[in-house]
């Protein structure tokens, strides 16, 4: 590389007037770049049309197989079962009977766990008075004050009428109070939930009724103080620790969050505790094999033996099934049961053509296609603007970014103009969409025939002119008449393997011509630009073939052109030290 001088000697601006000489020198090599750019912008405009025709064949892939439009809907006649169609359930009525819904695994306490609410023994004769003759009673949460009648000498079966009459006026007959013992001299309040009583503020009426601060003063459990068990519980293999301070919410927590698949419960108005199987059906079990016997005493369980759910019975179409779950499908149709039916009761369930599903579908067929259409119309039909080339960096750098953004929008316009390829893969889908289908009635052999038509010709949106309209009413009624038919229209295909192969693609349907023909163009496609998302130099495209020359082209170019320029800075060094040389010979020669 020869040394770079400025213009020290001469005054003059080398860098400019290279950079100047320069520009001549490059002009092949920003043609060449220019050619590259735009042959990458036409590969990616063909690639994304390609990208835009698989997306759509997509879209045919699921409509050209008959299996796939099995568009169905399931009613059921009756609540005691509800159902739903995912579509492929076959067009056709069934009977249901429910003999047994399926359920899970239960264990309760054979008895009540607390005892009963009784006082102590009262004395002969008990006074109340302002100072003790008020305390609460709350039954299931619902909390009220009694209030007695000052009596000197309240016997013990006139305070139990009394204290009667006043739970009566505030509870009616859900609670009552009796006389037990040996002497029948202690209270006993009875009722079909839980009582809790408490001290009203200043009276001491339940000690004088027997039930002293520290007795027992609920005939339930209290769920936040400790139940006194401890030991091994092992519910279905998982043993859960209990110890002496947990309380029934603490042991109900540590069971519900254990995996033995098992949730316990208390029941307040039956003051029993019930273990249920979080599954249902015949494999769903509450099993306390290995249990202590002071838990399953606590707890007032008879036993620690295992017990099971069991399956639901069901009969459809006259055959019996037994199923885990209340929810379960046969056939495509997804039963809920929700009650058992009377011997006599037959739930009828019919599964018809989901015509809506159907058109939806269509629609959607329709739209997509369209889509694609719209898209290649356009590229196809984009003017091309003359003059508008690939800007290179230093044209870029007097632009501003709208600019440059408006520019390059223009130069990428009409690349693909009335291309080949493209025109071609436009009018053969076009041409698809007026053809008939053979083999299915010809009512409803061609688009038009069930509410397809296409667009009318229209010169100023060419884009528009291979486009499908629906008559909304048409399809509909061709549908709710003949949805076999429609079907066909689109997924028939012929039977007859010795059939010409011109013979068999009159009998294919829409759906298959129009895959078959993207799969053609796409491939085309390919050949001329390649995949999308493979390299711009792909040598098995022509246009990454083409790219591939011209990056040889450009490397050859730029390497001559450094060349070049060092040549012109080689130049003006040997004409710097020629000024040099001859401003000191001057210099010397003005001395003498």
């Amino acid at each position: 590389m020869p040394m770079r001088i400025g213009g020290m000697s001469s005054g003059m601006d080398i860098d400019k007037m290279v950079k100047d000489l320069m520009k001549a020198e490059r002009t092949p090599l920003s043609k060449i770049n220019q050619q590259k750019t735009v042959n990458t912008w036409k590969m990616g405009q063909y690639r994304e049309i390609n990208t835009k025709l698989s997306g759509f064949k997509s879209v045919l892939g699921d409509m050209r197989l008959s299996g796939d439009w099995k568009a169905t809907k399931a009613v059921s006649t009756h609540p005691a079962v509800t159902v739903s169609s995912d579509g492929s359930a076959a067009a056709k009525n069934h009977t249901v009977v429910v003999d047994r819904l399926a359920s899970g695994a239960v264990k309760s306490s054979s008895s009540a766990m607390s005892g009963e609410l009784i006082g102590k023994s009262l004395a002969a004769t008990t006074a109340i008075n302002n100072s003790n003759n008020k305390f609460e009673v709350a039954f299931n949460g619902n909390k009220k004050t009694i209030t007695l009648t000052p009596n000197a000498s309240y016997t013990p079966a006139a305070l139990k009428d009394e204290i009667n009459a006043q739970l009566s006026a505030a509870f009616g007959s859900s609670i009552s109070v009796s006389l037990t013992g040996s002497g029948n001299d202690q209270l006993r309040f009875s009722g079909s939930g839980q009582i809790v009583l408490t001290d009203s503020a200043g009276s001491t009426a339940l000690t004088s009724l027997g039930f002293p601060s520290g007795s027992q003063r609920s005939n339930r459990l209290d769920p936040g103080s400790a139940m006194g068990l401890s030991g091994k519980l092992n519910i279905n293999g998982t043993s859960i620790a209990l110890l002496p301070g947990d309380s029934l919410s603490n042991m109900i927590a540590k069971i519900n969050t254990s995996p033995a698949g098992v949730s316990m419960s208390y029941d307040v108005t039956n003051d029993k505790v019930t273990f249920t199987s979080k599954g249902i059906g015949s494999t769903a079990k509450v099993d306390l094999t290995g249990t202590d016997n002071s838990i399953l005493s606590g707890l007032k369980l008879a036993d620690s033996n295992g017990v099971y759910g069991q399956d639901a019975s069901v009969n459809i179409d006259g055959v019996q099934y037994f199923e885990r779950s209340n929810t379960f499908t046969k056939d495509g149709i997804t039963y809920t049961l929700n009650q058992t039916t009377a011997p006599s009761t037959v739930v009828n369930v019919s599964v018809t053509k989901d015509t809506d599903a159907l058109y939806n579908k269509i629609v959607d067929f329709v739209s997509k296609y369209n889509e694609l259409v719209e898209f290649m119309g356009k590229r196809l039909n984009e003017e091309k603007y003359r003059g508008f080339h690939p800007l290179s960096d230093d044209e870029k750098k007097d632009m501003k970014e709208a600019d440059i953004k408006q520019w390059e929008e223009k130069a990428k316009s009409g690349l693909i103009r009335r291309d080949d390829i493209v025109y071609r893969a436009l009018k053969t889908l076009r041409k698809i969409t007026g053809e008939s289908v053979e083999g299915i009635p010809k009512d409803y052999n061609s688009l038009d025939k069930i509410g397809i038509s296409t667009m009318p010709f229209n010169p100023s949106k060419l884009e528009d002119n291979a486009k499908l309209k629906i008559d909304e009413k048409k399809l509909k009624m061709a549908l709710a008449d003949k949805p076999e038919s429609v079907v066909a229209l689109f997924t028939n295909n012929a039977n007859d393997s010795a059939l010409p192969p011109a013979e068999k693609m009159k009998q294919r349907g829409i759906a298959y011509r129009m895959y078959d023909e993207i799969g053609s163009s796409s491939n085309e496609l390919i050949r001329k630009a390649g995949r999308a998302g493979a390299a711009e130099d792909d040598i098995n495209s022509t246009l990454g073939a083409v790219n591939k020359t011209m990056e040889r082209k450009i490397i050859a170019l730029e390497s001559k052109m450094k060349k070049k320029e060092d040549f012109y800075y080689a130049k003006f060094a040997n004409m710097e030290k020629a000024i040099q040389k001859s401003n000191s010979n001057l210099s010397w020669l003005s001395r003498m």
